[in-house]
């Protein structure tokens, strides 16, 4: 009898003490994914002033957390050889609810930033 209430108690606590990267967050979290064959040494979202730094190509950054954001946000980019700039054609003024998002960054064939939203 003792054993099965010590394995009852365990297994409540065991179930109780897992938690999920959802479970507890109170912010916006975005990270960014590098799709390009380049380094970004720098990743700055300018209207929140935040730098994500060394994103490896084919890789993605941490995730940061935003108080508030948007699906569309100008995003200034520094490489060991050149800057590029994103400014967004349409603007977004859509208050993202909290969760985990990425922008994903690619080039084009002009060499032009192309930025797609995702939700994670």
């Amino acid at each position: 009898m003792k054993r099965v209430l010590l394995l009852a108690v365990i297994c409540v606590v065991t179930l109780l003490s897992c938690t999920d990267r959802d479970d507890e967050f109170n912010f916006v979290n975005i990270r960014i994914q590098n799709s390009t064959e380049l380094l970004f040494t720098e990743v700055r979202i300018a209207q929140k002033d935040t730098v994500f730094e060394n994103v490896e190509a084919g890789k993605f950054s941490e995730y940061m957390e935003f108080e508030t954001a948007s699906s569309n946000m100008a995003i200034s980019i520094q490489t060991d050889s050149t800057s590029l700039n994103y400014v967004p054609t349409e603007v977004a003024y859509d208050s993202l609810p909290m969760g985990f998002y990425t922008y994903e960054i690619s080039l084009d064939e002009e060499n032009q930033v192309d930025v797609i939203f995702r939700i994670d």
